[in-house]
């Protein structure tokens, strides 16, 4: 049988950060009564069944480089505004122009993502941002339904810093704020399931986690909808619109299988 169902990310009551997957399940249909999924009525995240030959799947890295017209497995917020968003093929480069919605506000805020597929991921950018005002931020996001947890580069007192902004319902929260060096800085998030970990580089190898926060409060059962999380790259000049633009060079997407 093939159904609809999703995965939990934590144990009762169950929250789920994915949207609706297609599952295949055994399922019998005694003589003169009703089918039975999986002989007992559930259904598993793995169930053990008769089937054909398999063979390991590793989904491994999907890796894009802003050389080319973006998939369509990416997605904008609409009304769609084609200003904010210029393929840089000379420099190779995806410039993002902040709108002065952000992302939890109605209208257009400049945000292009592509939705999760996997409880276990890693998500990384290389961005180029230098905020003009202490309005300005420009980083990775997971968003749902206006409900998002960000991993941003802004100023403070004039000094460039990266920093993790949490927000759902009234909730508002954010990390300490990290001093840059000059330069490009790599945003990284990691989900394990039940968690998120967001972390920094600007050496391409050596990441420090900024923040971990727990999944369950960007889940559907949290924030509403069903349709699950996005991670994609934003930028927002918080009530104005944006004087710098951000520049990503490349996003990386990497499942991670189970155990």
């Amino acid at each position: 049988m093939v159904l609809h169902g999703y995965r939990s990310v934590a144990g009762y009551p169950p929250h789920h950060t994915l949207g609706r997957e297609t599952c295949l399940v055994p399922v019998s249909w005694p003589k003169g009564g009703w089918p039975v999924v999986n002989g007992n009525g559930t259904v598993p995240v793995a169930v053990t069944h008769a089937t054909l030959p398999q063979q390991p799947t590793d989904k491994g890295s999907i890796y894009t480089p802003f050389d080319q017209p973006l998939g369509l497995e990416w997605n904008y917020l609409h009304p769609f505004q084609a200003e904010h968003y210029q393929l840089d093929l000379v420099r190779e480069q995806f410039v993002l122009q902040g709108a002065a919605e952000t992302l939890g506000e109605a209208g257009s805020p400049t945000f292009v993502g592509r939705r999760l597929t996997d409880m276990g991921f890693t998500a990384t950018t290389q961005l180029h941002f230098d905020p003009a005002t202490d309005q300005e931020e420009a980083g990775l996001t997971l968003l749902n339904n206006g409900a998002h947890f960000d991993l941003v580069v802004t100023t403070q007192a004039g000094q460039r810093v990266v920093q993790a902004i949490l927000q759902f319902g009234q909730t508002l929260y954010r990390s300490q704020a990290i001093a840059l060096a000059p330069g490009p800085v790599q945003l990284r998030i990691e989900g394990s399931g039940p968690e998120f970990v967001f972390s920094f580089a600007q050496d391409g190898a050596n990441f420090q986690v900024i923040e971990k926060a727990d999944a369950r409060f960007l889940s559907t059962e949290t924030v509403g909808w069903f349709t699950g999380v996005y991670v994609g790259l934003y930028v927002t000049g918080n009530g104005v619109p944006c004087q710098a633009k951000a520049r990503y060079e490349w996003f990386e997407y990497q499942s991670k299988l189970p155990e």
